[in-house]
């Protein structure tokens, strides 16, 4: 599998700071299409294979369902144009978090950008998934606010911080979406590097999950 040059040229660049490659996305069945969803570009579709529109990754996605996943909103509705399907219940998903309307412990720190504040109250219990009233997280009030600091260091640690990069609010903004409506093109930039670290990371994990449940499964012919 190879991409078009444009699209190569730009993943080039887009995945340099990123803790993946090219070759990963391409070990994992991912065309021109799913590529373009994930780096959240549009400018070269009209140039890709229509036949290949609905392919599959490795572990089961169409390009148009990472849309969903991911929240990618000009994609969706020009992927939705040209015909592509996928499961929409997957824009549905809001995230990992408790709905916890009336809390204050995570939601005020993570409006005023405080790094040791949130850091000592997630070490004592707190979550950084959990969502307020508007299905917001803190990392969706860090996005909001422009705490380019704060949203460095919480998601260049996602794993340790036990971050849901997909989270929705109750519009389904991400955090991502909602750093764009706001302006913060720096904290946006730094969400979509993390955002495709954590997909591929997690694809590739549930493909080899996904391997070792068949190599257990009895054989037919046994």
């Amino acid at each position: 599998m190879s991409y078009t040059p444009a699209l190569f040229a730009l993943l080039q660049k887009v995945l340099a700071p990123a803790q993946c490659c090219i070759d990963d996305m391409e070990g994992l069945g991912m065309g021109d299409w799913h590529a373009s969803v994930l780096v959240d570009n549009t400018q070269y579709l009209s140039s890709f294979d229509p036949l290949a529109l609905n392919d599959r990754d490795l572990v089961g996605d169409t390009p148009l369902e990472i849309a969903y996943r991911l929240n990618r909103i000009a994609l969706i509705e020009k992927l939705e144009a040209l015909g592509a399907v996928g499961e929409k219940q997957r824009r549905d998903w809001k995230g990992l978090g408790s709905f916890m309307p009336h809390d204050k412990y995570m939601h005020l720190p993570a409006r005023q950008g405080k790094i040791k504040t949130l850091e000592t109250r997630f070490r004592l219990g707190g979550s950084l998934n959990h969502r307020d009233v508007d299905g917001n997280t803190p990392i969706h009030w860090l996005a909001i606010n422009g705490h380019f600091k704060a949203v460095r260091y919480f998601t260049d640690s996602c794993r340790m911080f036990e971050l849901d990069m997909n989270a929705k609010n109750n519009e389904g903004n991400t955090a991502r979406n909602l750093a764009i409506l706001n302006g913060h093109h720096d904290i946006a930039q730094q969400l979509l590097i993390r955002e495709i670290d954590n997909y591929i990371s997690a694809t590739r994990i549930w493909h080899e999950m996904s391997a070792e449940w068949t190599w257990m499964l009895p054989s037919r012919n046994a």
